[in-house]
Formats: structure tokens, C-alpha cells, sequence
């Protein structure tokens, strides 16, 4: 039987193996929380109005055909009882054919949506990183953890303030940013 080693343990064994080899040495760790930077950096916030922006325009589009079909099946109920077999039968595959094509657009635009996402937010994690990566090496950190909110699966419970790195972070994109 294969014995299964978890993610936490795993990085557990590894963080005490980082202690434990630092016996000699001082080790840094700190954490950041990449939300917090994206909510409160001018870069991130013009980011998540700009998505807010493109979500609300294609809501609209959606809202348009989503009111539409609603016309159509109203139409089509209060039709019902005076309208031929055929008639009905047509009205029922008009509908059909609408919804399908709806539901159909839903996905597109939820693709689009994603992709603007992945696309807005790559570069700005990668500026994420860069800063990330240039205060660890001025500051001597060998190890920096990605600290979350309270959402399900964040490995950082607890840390003191000191080690948080997202308030310098924060400062350093946004001082970036007015050059």
C-alpha cells in the first residue's frame, strides 16, 4: 500500500528541515496576501474596475436576449390555447432554438470574461512578483508564503505583522506606477 504524503506535511517536513538546517543561520520568512495588494494598489484597483466595466457591458448584452426570451415565452403561453397543433410546435422550436443559442452565448461571453481576466491580471501578478522578489533580496528572506484571507485551503493561518510584506509591496507598485 502507497503511503500518501500531504501538501501541509509536506511543507511542514520542509519548513522544519529550513529551521533546523538554519541552526547556524538566521532564516527570514515572510507572507504576503496578493489580494490585499491587488484591492489597494492604483494599479490593481484601475484592474478590477476595468473588469467590472467588461462584465457589466456583456451583463447587458445578456440581459437584452434574456428579456427576449422571456417575451417569447409569454407569447407563446398566452397563445397556447387559441394557436393550431403546427403553430404551437413552431413556437415551441423558435424557443428552443433561442435558448439553445443563449445558453451558448452565456458560455462564450463566461470564456471571454476569464480570458480577460487571465490577461489583466498575468502582468500585474507578474509585477507582483518582482516585488515580491526584489524585497526578499534586499532584506535577506529566503522564503516568502502567499498568505489569504480566511477562504478554505490557506495554508498561513498566523503570522506576526512583521512578516508581512504586503503593505511594502503595495507601496513599491504603486510607486512604480508614477514613474
Amino acid at each position: 500500500m502507497k503511503s500518501r504524503i500531504s501538501i501541509p506535511a509536506l511543507l511542514g517536513a520542509s519548513l522544519l528541515g529550513l529551521v533546523v538546517s538554519a541552526a547556524a543561520a538566521e532564516v527570514k520568512i515572510a507572507v504576503v496576501n496578493p489580494q490585499q495588494i491587488l484591492d489597494d494598489t492604483k494599479k490593481g484597483k484601475k484592474i478590477k474596475q476595468m473588469l467590472a466595466e467588461y462584465v457589466e457591458t456583456r451583463q447587458r448584452a445578456i440581459q437584452s436576449e434574456e428579456a427576449e426570451l422571456k417575451k417569447l415565452e409569454a407569447e407563446r403561453v398566452s397563445q397556447e390555447s387559441v394557436s393550431s397543433a403546427s403553430a404551437k410546435q413552431e413556437k415551441e422550436k423558435v424557443f428552443e432554438q433561442k435558448l439553445a443559442a443563449y445558453q451558448r452565448r452565456l458560455q462564450e461571453l463566461d470564456g471571454e470574461v476569464q480570458a480577460k481576466k487571465r490577461e489583466a491580471l498575468g502582468a500585474f501578478t507578474k509585477a507582483i512578483e518582482q516585488a515580491v522578489q526584489q524585497i526578499a533580496e534586499n532584506e535577506n528572506i529566503v522564503l516568502v508564503l502567499e498568505k489569504g484571507g480566511s477562504r478554505a485551503g490557506t495554508l498561513i493561518l498566523y503570522n506576526q505583522d512583521s512578516l508581512d510584506l504586503t503593505g511594502r509591496v503595495i507601496k513599491a507598485l504603486d510607486s512604480k506606477g508614477e514613474q
